[in-house]
């Protein structure tokens, strides 16, 4: 299996998996009776998961690309690397703050 076709049913496979989440936590929301707001960071929640998901898939192929395909050694100082990885991390911050704030929204409703 060629690399382009197996990034692409990856990333398909992703891509469902991500859509059935958000209808997921919109269904169990709705029955569950949560706030709006709670809704919101639900699927906010469930979207930078879905985009984190994204940039390791990303980062892994690149690797892989070039340590095995092309066989080129792999340094994390280079630029298009360190790139994916510092977006991985403005993504993954995100994601944190978004989980903390839906912690402390659970909290207040107890």
């Amino acid at each position: 299996m060629d690399k382009k076709t197996l990034y692409e049913k990856t990333e398909k496979a992703i891509n469902q998996a991500f859509e059935a989440a958000k209808l997921s936590v919109k269904a169990v929301s709705e029955k569950a009776g949560e706030a709006a707001f709670v809704t919101k960071l639900l699927i906010e929640k469930a979207t930078l998961e879905h985009r984190v998901s994204k940039k390791f898939a990303e980062l892994g192929n690149r690797i892989y690309e070039r340590a095995s395909r092309k066989g080129e050694n792999i340094s994390f100082s280079d630029e298009e690397i360190k790139k994916i990885i510092e977006e991985t991390k403005n993504l993954d911050r995100e994601l944190a703050h978004v989980e903390a704030t839906l912690e402390e929204e659970r909290k207040n409703k107890k």
